[in-house]
């Protein structure tokens, strides 16, 4: 079988992103060899990198693979059915493939679209990323994935929606069953509301205590690990306090929740570039004035919060939630150039936050997520240095290739 081999290039090698100089060799899927002297063979398939920049293949810890081209709730949920939804998400996963995101997670869908999308990636049905999804998010009436105005269904669930209503601990348990019998690898919790939702804005809870107690717990007791949407301070605390693997935006994290963060080693994503695109420049981005003036509101507590995690320790993972009017998917990679804006990472720490922690999140830091001999070949080459030039993680113009298992997309 032949072999590829990435000649000319400096790859940031290890979890610490070491240059390193040479040649890359693939064989298998996997990498076999990495140095400056590599010995080519007659049938080896040669690629010459002209002096390119080769890093880990981005990922993405907070995806919506349904999201194109959606501007509020109405789009996400009302304007497409759901086999137009579905559609959506295969034209969306390849898009991400190609803009350099080898690994994605998709933390809330409508019916079961992550995991079959999944499914069909696994299969070679349709290109994409590795995909790890959860489900509907479990939301309470009121809540954050509770869009509807009541009216419009008579004061009953919709069936179709983003989220499944969860009325006390039982229904919560129930859902995470049916959910980890339909194939989720994730369980998404609304514990509080949200910006984007003008009916529950983000300082109101979703859930009530017991009923988030009781979804940490049947979790805990299946062995899945669970991302809780949480931005007003009780719902960091709790979160933290029950040891969601993940917190989703953290906008009002304070001393104790932080404190709870570190012992209960919770992950934070924040989300940042999406929420401070709607801050700064979401009238252009077409977002209703609603949506735009809660994130004015709330954008400079997000920034101290996500800093105060990042002092403190806190892993931090980068997230798109994109696939919005304006901010489309692939736009995480926005994430890298906003936490060394905003958060005062070094480049090479925001860089980390892209690939190898989220790695480290999803459990497949020793098959993925570094460019080491023996892991899988899902490399993203550029024409300039992504340590100096974020930008360029945006910019199609200088992407030279993405691998996926050691086949060029």
């Amino acid at each position: 079988m032949s072999r590829t081999v990435l000649n000319n290039a400096t790859f940031y090698v290890g979890e610490e992103l070491s240059p390193r100089t040479g040649s890359l060799v693939v064989e298998n899927e996997s990498i076999s060899e990495i140095g400056e002297f590599v010995e080519s063979r007659p049938d080896d398939v040669i690629i010459d990198l002209q002096g390119g920049y080769v890093m880990p293949g981005m990922m993405d810890a907070h995806c919506h693979l349904i999201y194109r081209d959606v501007a509020d709730p109405y789009d996400i949920e009302l304007r497409k059915s759901i086999p137009e939804a579905t559609l959506d998400a295969v034209v969306n996963a390849s898009v991400v493939l190609k803009a350099g995101f080898t690994t994605v997670r998709d933390v809330g869908s409508r019916g079961n679209i992550g995991v079959e999308i999944r499914n069909a990636v696994s299969r070679g049905d349709v290109p994409g990323p590795n995909i790890h999804p959860a489900g509907q998010i479990l939301s309470g009436p009121g809540g954050l994935a509770d869009f509807q105005p009541s009216h419009i269904f008579e004061n009953r669930p919709y069936q179709h929606g983003l989220g499944v209503q969860v009325v006390g601990p039982d229904q919560a348990r129930a859902a995470i069953r049916k959910q980890l019998k339909d194939g989720v690898e994730w369980i998404k919790v609304g514990v509080s509301g949200t910006g984007f939702n003008p009916l529950c804005p983000a300082e109101r809870n979703g859930l009530s205590e017991i009923e988030f107690a009781a979804v940490m717990s049947e979790a805990k007791y299946q062995g899945v690990p669970v991302a809780a949407h949480a931005e007003s301070a009780a719902s960091v605390r709790a979160a933290a306090f029950y040891g969601a693997q993940t917190i989703e935006h953290g906008i009002y994290i304070d001393d104790e929740s932080l404190e709870l963060m570190v012992a209960n080693n919770v992950t934070l994503s924040p989300t940042l570039s999406m929420y401070r695109a709607f801050a700064i420049r979401g009238s252009s981005m077409g977002i209703p004035s609603v949506i735009v003036d809660e994130h004015k509101r709330t954008h400079e507590r997000h920034a101290q919060s996500i800093r105060m995690a990042f002092e403190a320790g806190v892993p931090i993972v980068a997230g798109g939630d994109a696939g919005l009017t304006h901010f489309p998917q692939g736009y995480c990679a926005e994430e890298v150039e906003s936490y060394i804006e905003v958060i005062g990472m070094t480049p090479r720490q925001a860089l980390s936050t892209i690939t190898v922690n989220i790695a480290r999140l999803l459990g497949v830091i020793d098959t993925v997520g570094t460019i080491d001999v023996g892991k899988r070949a899902d490399l993203l080459a550029l024409r300039v240095d992504p340590l100096v030039s974020p930008k360029a993680l945006l910019d199609p113009k200088q992407k030279i290739l993405v691998m996926h298992d050691g086949v060029v997309v």
